[in-house]
């Protein structure tokens, strides 16, 4: 017979085809309760948790499952203490608890602000001959202004309090009484002093795990009724709207599925749009770019958008297409089970320097979301010690700088519809790298704060030299790949380097099996692409002079050539090279015409010569 499942909020039963197993640390906590004295508690502690009550399941809070394995043991209450409310005795206790403890002069609410204080109530209460009790130390770490000095003053007290009763009193009792055992409440174990925790025979580290895909699935079914349609599922649609709902919940606390749900009727929402709730509530808005007329129109131009600002990269601008056309669509990943949470498409730009590698994701960035701030920019560079991770992700609890978190984190939280850019990766610590597998696998990333940030609305691009200089530099003055090189081979080389790159030089095999074949080569500019570039950037600086100064500048064909003569003289470099050199013998011998014949708004330049390293215009006003 089917098992029923109880929802804690209702009376409503539902037939459930299977049990989720209890969680683990249900179980560390029943066998350890009756002998420890001190329980660390970190993890998912706000949260809810499936509970077997009448043949059933139901799901209760944190308080509800240890006050259950404690009344189970013969324990008489369950106290809570913080240092904001005080002490309070859980509700499903006794009613005569409060009257009890009074009696023993512990009074329900008191607050201990104080070291001595708050060791005379700890001492007091796990010290009651005949009530024994459990007690939960809330925000543990908060006591006493989260002072550590004072904390550890109270935590002597407490376990010389606790190590009397296991190891003396308890002797002489026939039968020994139950220790009344403490649980603080941390976000990690390392928030209380290490003399604590590290080798103390009486006390137990305890993770709270958040919930598995059983425990997903089963809470899913209690949330049906959210959705506009619900009710009215068959057999066959429930079933596939409850494996949805929880293998897109991963990562997720059930609480935070129950937000989801409430999105779901806020918005009256349908269990087919189970994806745009779960995106709504990790992102905080309804807002999907993605699914936006304007950029599905802006695609239909895309290859125009692109190679304005890209000059002959038609092999990298098609393949980049490509993988963007997958992406608004959302068919990226639709090859393996977890889609829904991985990136909305990873590119690999590989090739020589200059050539529009970093410019080409700008123009993607534009391209998707009208502005290139839209694109995260991490230059590798700055990334190459190994420490250098903590500033993608944080520095580590008692550094500096770890109330910041990480540059990373921080960046996605406030544009989560975003490209991230990882410019020159190969130069990059290969601890940073790793942080990239969790990146492109499960699509999130958690700082050193627990502050999670999701990947599963960002395109994300790396780029990289690799490949352009070979092992052999006895020939071809080192170069792996040649300008003489057709597309096909030099596509072969580059990419036959990033595997063997993090194959064998980084030992990340697996990083390469996400990235799969979304490497896109980049290969050198010839001398028409050149000649492009150059005529491009020097317009773009006319406009500029226009738009700044109101100056008109008109340049002579020959001082055209001499400056295509002087910026083009090698472009192996790529554009960039071009551009610097523009920089040099156009740019700054033009400010300085500028700035002599001001206010003047008219220029003709008639020729450009260089001398002495130093380029002048001959010009005419």
């Amino acid at each position: 017979m089917d098992a029923e499942r109880i929802d804690s909020s209702s009376d409503i039963r539902v037939a459930e085809p299977a049990m989720p197993a209890m969680p683990v640390w249900f179980d560390d906590l029943d066998t350890g309760l009756s002998m420890q004295a001190h329980f660390a508690v970190s993890g998912n502690l706000r949260d809810l948790y499936p509970a077997y009550e009448d043949g059933g399941i139901a799901f209760r809070t944190f308080e509800q499952m240890v006050w259950r394995i404690a009344e189970a043991k013969g324990f008489a209450a369950l106290c809570i203490y913080d240092s904001d409310a005080g002490l309070r005795v859980h509700p499903e206790c006794p009613e005569d608890i409060a009257g009890r403890l009074k009696s023993a002069a512990v009074e329900v609410g008191c607050l201990a602000d104080a070291p001595e204080a708050f060791a005379k109530l700890h001492r007091t209460l796990t010290g009651l001959p005949d009530l024994p009790v459990v007690l939960i130390v809330d925000y543990a770490p908060a006591l006493f202004g989260g002072d550590m000095a004072e904390m550890s003053q109270a935590l002597v007290e407490a376990d010389k309090t606790a190590r009397q009763v296991m190891l003396g009193d308890a002797l002489d009792r026939d039968p020994p009484r139950l220790p009344s055992p403490t649980l603080w409440l941390v976000e990690r174990p390392g928030d209380l002093p290490a003399w604590f925790v590290a080798g103390n025979d009486a006390l137990r580290e305890l993770s709270v795990e958040l919930p598995n895909l059983e425990d997903r699935y089963a809470y899913a079914r209690t949330l049906v009724g959210h959705f506009t349609d619900g009710e009215t599922l068959d057999g066959a649609e429930l079933a596939g709207f409850l494996e949805q709902f929880a293998l897109e919940a991963e990562g997720m606390k059930l609480a935070g599925m129950k937000s989801v749900a409430r999105i779901a009727e806020r918005h009256g929402l349908a269990s087919d749009e189970i994806t745009e709730a779960i995106r709504s509530h990790r992102l905080g808005t309804r807002r999907n770019p993605w699914k936006s007329p304007v950029m599905r129109s802006r695609m239909m131009r895309a290859r125009e958008i692109l190679t304005r600002r890209i000059k002959g990269q038609h092999h990298a601008v098609d393949k980049t297409l490509d993988i963007l056309m997958r992406s608004i669509v959302g068919l990226s990943g639709a090859q393996t089970g977890s889609r829904y949470n991985r990136p909305r498409g990873v590119m690999f730009f590989v090739g020589p320097t200059g050539v529009g590698k970093t410019e080409l994701a700008k123009a993607v960035t534009e391209l998707l979301f009208g502005d290139e701030n839209a694109c995260h920019r991490f230059d590798m560079s700055e990334f190459m010690e190994e420490n250098s991770i903590n500033r993608l992700i944080g520095a580590p609890p008692g550094y500096p700088g770890h109330e910041r978190g990480g540059e990373l984190v921080n960046a996605m939280h406030k544009r989560p519809f975003s490209v991230v850019l990882f410019d020159e990766v190969e130069k990059a610590h290969p601890r940073v790298l790793d942080a990239f597998l969790q990146i492109l696998d499960e699509g999130r990333l958690t700082d050193s704060r627990g502050s999670t940030a999701y990947f599963s609305e960002a395109l994300i691009i790396f780029t990289s030299n690799i490949g352009l200089i070979g092992k052999n530099h006895t020939q071809n003055m080192g170069m792996n790949i040649l300008p003489s090189d057709d597309f096909a081979e030099l596509e072969a080389k580059l990419i036959d380097a990033v595997r063997q790159h993090f194959r064998n030089e980084l030992n990340r095999p697996e990083l390469m099996n996400r990235i799969g074949q979304n490497v896109i080569a980049f290969e050198f500019i010839g001398g028409t692409v050149a000649a492009e570039i150059f005529s491009a950037i020097v317009e773009r600086v006319l406009n500029v002079v226009r738009a700044e100064h109101g100056v008109e500048i008109e340049i002579e064909p020959q001082a055209m050539d001499d400056l295509r003569s002087l910026c083009m003289a090698d472009w192996f470099e790529g554009g960039r090279g071009i551009a610097n050199r523009i920089e040099t013998h156009f740019i700054n011998p033009l400010s300085r015409e500028i700035f002599r014949h001001q206010p003047q708004n008219r220029m003709t330049i008639v020729s450009a010569k260089e001398a002495d390293s130093t380029t002048t215009l001959e010009c005419r006003l």
